[in-house]
């Protein structure tokens, strides 16, 4: 062989390799941040356990058996565990950041090609994979106690509405994670997200009046379960809540704004939190 022939095959082989582009930056973390989900796994259980202890305990109660639309009170009480479950575990996901901080992690991201963007979609698909291994228990709880009576489609529609919850609270947990201090954001987060459980209804306490009316339609969560009743149909009532159509635009409205507006801040939060804290 030639030393022309030696030479012309580096460089093909070379042009090859520089062909071959390297795996994007944010499918790394992606892989970092789902590795790191597994020695979480006591807090991620913890999530998975409270709404079916709440479905239980509230399941267990007189009139749940009975029809509301195109299913029974236990199906709906099991679209609203499903997604104060998901809620829950996105938020609890998203809180990494409040242990990450101090450590300086952010810090080391901003060397890295990691645009704002893909920062906040890795952790909040993270969080709403979390999400769904939680509302993955919850059914299958369910399905063994066969007491939810409603289509299968419902089922899996109410799957959908609950990782769209995840990601709206995946993007709050973010947000306050990156503008408080790492004490502060933990010791706001559940406590925010009872105040959106126990206003939009997932947890059915009585709403009346018109204020609450109104403030049922705007808190996170308050899409979600406007939406499943619409999907239950017009006469899947609540303590007054439900009622409205599938297509009602406040319904998506509540769904996408949330989304939209929650990455957005979470965003601009990355990019002005600079300090070690």
């Amino acid at each position: 062989m030639t030393a022309t022939t030696v030479s012309r095959r580096t460089a093909e082989d070379g042009a090859d390799r520089s062909r071959v582009s390297p795996r994007p930056v944010s499918l790394v973390y992606l892989g970092v941040e789902l590795k790191r989900m597994g020695t979480r796994a006591v807090t991620l259980l913890f999530c998975g356990a409270m709404p079916v202890v709440f479905y239980f305990l509230f399941g267990s109660m007189q009139g749940m058996d009975q029809m509301s639309g195109r299913g029974n009170g236990n199906a709906v009480l099991l679209c609203f565990m499903a997604f104060y479950g998901a809620c829950m575990t996105a938020a609890t996901e998203a809180m990494t950041i409040a242990h990450e901080r101090p450590l300086g992690w952010n810090r080391t991201l901003r060397l890295t090609p990691l645009r704002p963007w893909s920062y906040i979609v890795v952790k909040s698909g993270s969080a709403v994979i979390g999400a769904l291994g939680s509302v993955a228990v919850l059914y299958v709880v369910a399905a063994i106690w066969h007491q939810a009576v409603m289509p299968g489609w419902i089922w899996l529609a109410a799957v959908g509405i609950a990782l769209l919850g995840a990601l709206t609270f995946a993007a709050i947990g973010q947000i306050l994670c990156l503008l408080l201090n790492p004490d502060r954001s933990t010791g706001l987060l559940v406590p925010v997200i009872l105040f959106c459980s126990f206003l939009s209804g997932v947890f059915t306490l009585p709403l009346s009046g018109d204020f609450f009316a109104v403030l049922q339609q705007i808190v996170p969560m308050g899409g979600m379960v406007n939406l499943v009743l619409a999907l239950f149909g017009p006469d899947a009532k609540i303590n007054d809540l439900g009622g409205m159509a599938v297509g009602d635009w406040r319904i998506w409205a509540n769904l996408t704004g949330w989304i939209v507006v929650g990455f957005a801040v979470a965003a601009w939060a990355w990019r002005r939190d600079t300090k070690r804290q």
